[in-house]
């Protein structure tokens, strides 16, 4: 399925919202289970609503605020029971937590994002479930616009560089020995092609497949982009100096003397530091504007 037919049938994909709250009544005591989720109920004016949410719910900033639940995955059954929640928001990567919720009654919303076609359904839906729909519907209004004009200008060149985005890695080692990179049928794939480019990753296998230096080779390259995440929230095995794990520089180098790609021979890696690039939410139109600025720098007003 093309990226355009995708977005128009938004409406037909199920966010798989199980034992919602009755309609009518918006949840007074949530619990976030996923960074993503925090991130729409608090453009959805709900942050007063939030009772508790993971370690890596780290934006908004009053997110930081917010007692906390456990890790991503790792959480405390006990203490979500006693807080006596109304709803617990979650992705499918806690469907294993499914059962156990509905057997001790715990209304829950699980969010599906692979898509921007779920993206979107998911904040509508979460939306709904909160008595938030006019919010939501003002925030996918925006994010379709931003889909929308970014189609149309794509269309403007034939030159469609091949991209390859890595969305996670050991930053601290000294060389790249592996990494994940978004595959195909992924919403990074899909805003690839939005913002003019083509994913570099072959059709078929993992959504996110874990890539060597050799891959990468073989692969190579048009244009490289390393989404490294927030400095202050960087988990690594050891502790590590921030400021150089962080300085782009560094980083850049270590995908140059990796492997020989285009990307590497052309000056063409770059570096995009921040969680927002990292989670398909309410600011997802930031990293299409990111995207659309390297893949195509040449065109005025891209950002």
């Amino acid at each position: 399925m093309r990226m355009s037919e995708s977005v128009r049938t938004t409406a037909l994909i199920l966010t798989a919202l199980l034992l919602a709250a009755p309609a009518g009544a918006a949840p007074g005591r949530i619990v976030s289970l996923t960074p993503v989720g925090t991130e729409i109920l608090f453009a959805l004016g709900l942050g007063d609503s939030i009772a508790a949410v993971t370690e890596f719910c780290d934006t908004p900033e009053e997110a930081r605020l917010k007692p906390k639940i456990g890790g991503f995955a790792a959480f405390g059954l006990e203490s979500l029971l006693a807080m006596e929640t109304d709803l617990v928001v979650m992705q499918d990567i806690h469907a294993q937590f499914a059962p156990q919720f509905e057997q001790l009654g715990i209304p829950y919303a699980m969010l599906r994002q692979s898509t921007l076609a779920e993206v979107l359904a998911s904040i509508e839906e979460l939306g709904r479930v909160c008595d938030a729909s006019a919010a939501a519907s003002e925030i996918t209004g925006r994010l379709r616009r931003e889909i929308s004009r970014a189609a149309e200008r794509s269309t403007e060149t034939d030159d469609r560089p091949r991209v390859l985005i890595c969305v996670s890695r050991e930053l601290s080692e000294p060389r790249i020995s592996a990494f994940y990179a978004a595959g195909r049928g992924t919403f990074y794939d899909e805003l690839l092609e939005l913002a003019g480019g083509v994913n570099a990753v072959p059709p078929g296998g993992s959504p996110y497949p874990v890539l060597s230096p050799e891959g990468l080779a073989k692969i190579d390259p048009d244009v490289i982009i390393d989404l490294v995440g927030d400095r202050g929230y960087y988990h690594s095995m050891e502790p590590v100096d921030e400021d150089l794990v962080f300085d782009p520089e560094r980083l850049k180098r270590q995908w140059m003397e990796s492997a020989d790609t285009r990307a590497a021979r052309e000056g063409r890696v770059h570096v995009l530091e921040g969680t927002v690039f990292l989670r398909p939410g309410p600011e997802m139109w930031r990293i299409l504007r990111a995207l659309a600025e390297i893949v195509h720098p040449e065109r005025e007003g891209s950002r």
